[in-house]
């Protein structure tokens, strides 16, 4: 359904905020986790480069694609009441993200930057590597949250709905926006994306996931309540997962896939048959041109995940494959004021040679 009204807030049933955040992956990873604040951080300690352990396959999970820094994206299939999920895993020290708008949504899309337009922008995100490509949210006019692209505000943050962040260098973090500690203390974003309230908190799905009230989670085709559903979370470590299914369901099973693909806490993403999609490569440098090139997908959808190759109508994620060298990352610099048509080009910094 291509048109939505204004989704409901949703009620929370978590107390703590957590912020979940891979804002330095230079140099390994540590999760620190503690029962008082519920809050989980991705940390860097000063080690030595060849003390740096890869980023290791994980029983379960297929590996779709690895670099020097180990393993880049991982799938599985979970099934929950009888219906199968496709769960994609982003590993946060070797990948990272970047966010597009469509070409009609969210509004002012035509004014950001060529990097965060309709389309992969080849020039920009092919020399690092495409590992992964997913949907976004729902469309602008269903408020059900704001958005940022390169530094422009293009709909306003809504307090308290759950934020995907990214920084310069694409690191990302999740929380409830205006919450104390989010966005974290340090992590400055160039783009997030909202879209409505916890999904899954500490682990678990969230009682308004579990809830009768399914039309606070977005308008559905045809006004029934159980339709095809995308969610995006962060786990203890601070990968990203996304987890999808074509098959009609309602938000519960949704949260339940999410919390046992991992996902600590985790927000929704679009809804409805036609919106959807998906697309890994089995290797990033693999030429990425016809149906076949990103093979890992939601079984039954749609789009054939090419649509982001070449423009497509809603918003949507590119996730890229970091350096080899560990002390090295791609960033971009945002807009600054006055620089809303600035091209923000990927460039290498740190520790590269």
């Amino acid at each position: 359904m291509r048109g939505r009204r204004a989704a409901s807030a949703v009620a929370l049933t978590a107390v703590a905020l957590i912020a979940v955040v891979a804002s330095t992956r230079a140099l390994g990873s540590t999760s620190t986790t503690t029962a008082s604040s519920s809050t989980t951080s991705s940390t860097a300690p000063p080690v030595a480069t060849t003390t740096v352990p890869p980023e290791r396959p994980q029983a379960g999970w297929t590996v779709a694609s690895r670099s020097s820094r180990g393993v880049m994206v991982d799938y599985t299939s979970l099934t929950v009441g009888g219906v199968t999920f496709r769960a994609v895993r982003l590993r946060a020290r070797s990948t990272f993200l970047r966010w597009h708008v469509g070409t009609t949504d969210p509004a002012l899309a035509p004014r950001v930057p060529v990097d965060a337009g309709p389309s992969i922008d080849w020039p920009v995100e092919g020399p690092p590597g495409v590992v992964a490509v997913f949907n976004g949210g729902f469309k602008q006019a269903a408020h059900s949250g704001g958005s940022m692209a390169d530094g422009m505000v293009l709909v306003p943050p809504t307090p308290g709905y759950m934020t995907l962040a990214l920084d310069a260098q694409g690191h990302w973090a999740m929380g409830r926006w205006g919450s104390p500690n989010f966005p974290p203390a340090g992590f400055r974003p160039i783009s997030w994306r909202q879209n409505l309230g916890p999904l899954v908190w500490n682990g678990r799905p969230t009682a308004a996931a579990l809830g009768a009230n399914w039309r606070a989670w977005g308008d559905t085709l045809g006004g029934v309540p159980a339709v095809a559903r995308s969610a995006l979370g962060v786990d203890r470590q601070g990968n990203l997962i996304y987890v999808a299914t074509m098959t009609p369901i309602l938000p519960g099973p949704l949260a339940i896939a999410l919390a046992r693909a991992g996902a600590w806490m985790g927000m929704e993403l679009d809804i409805n048959p036609y919106w959807p999609s998906l697309g890994a490569p089995l290797s990033p440098d693999a030429p990425l041109h016809g149906a076949g090139s990103l093979p890992v997908q939601v079984p039954g959808q749609e789009h054939i995940p090419t649509i982001y190759f070449t423009g497509w109508e809603r918003d949507f994620f590119v996730a890229l494959a970091e350096p080899g060298a560990w002390g090295c990352n791609w960033t971009a610099p945002g807009l600054g004021a006055g620089n809303r048509a600035r091209p923000q080009p990927l460039h290498l910094t740190g520790a590269c040679g």
